[in-house]
């Protein structure tokens, strides 16, 4: 939970990376905790409450997705329009963006072009993928109606619930 918080808010507002959240939520071993703990096939429920907290912040600052590009759209023109420096005011914009999570600083090696596969491996890479989301979907849900029922279930209980992950072969997968 301390992970989750500090990855979606931050150190007194300024975004931080899922090593410093973990290094901070006490991990001792940051940069692969941090990594795992937002992999949706190794912590579903996690990586659902970050979801969450991420949608409560987009909620209660107004910040959506088409009005942000609105505001950097407005940012841009009025550079161009009076030539003044505006840097500052485009750091904020990015930085509300990073708070509701629509910049994700990852790095993914490719193996390969969409136009190497034939219609198989295309099929295979999209069955993936939805069920990757599946899992992801499930824990939201899960977390949305464990918190209208009673905190009484253990944890064995909360995993059981949720289906294991499937073992893949996944060259995108960021663990």
């Amino acid at each position: 939970m301390k992970f989750a918080n500090l990855l979606v808010y931050g150190i007194e507002g300024i975004p931080i990376s899922k090593t410093e959240a973990a290094r901070r939520a006490g991990y001792s071993d940051a940069a692969n905790e941090g990594s795992k703990m937002t992999n949706p096939n190794k912590y579903p429920l996690v990586c659902a409450y970050i979801s969450n907290l991420r949608d409560e912040v987009r909620e209660k600052y107004g910040i959506s997705f088409e009005g942000h590009l609105e505001e950097l759209a407005r940012i841009r023109d009025q550079g161009k329009k009076n030539s003044r420096n505006l840097a500052s005011a485009a750091t904020t914009e990015i930085a509300r963006g990073k708070v509701a999570g629509y910049y994700i600083d990852q790095k993914v090696v490719r193996h390969g072009k969409i136009d190497d596969m034939n219609l198989d491996q295309l099929y295979d890479r999209m069955r993936t993928i939805k069920e990757k989301n599946e899992r992801l979907l499930k824990a939201k849900e899960f977390l949305a109606n464990s918190s209208s029922e009673s905190d009484s279930n253990s944890k064995e209980q909360t995993v059981e619930k949720l289906p294991s992950p499937k073992n893949t072969s996944d060259s995108d997968s960021t663990s």
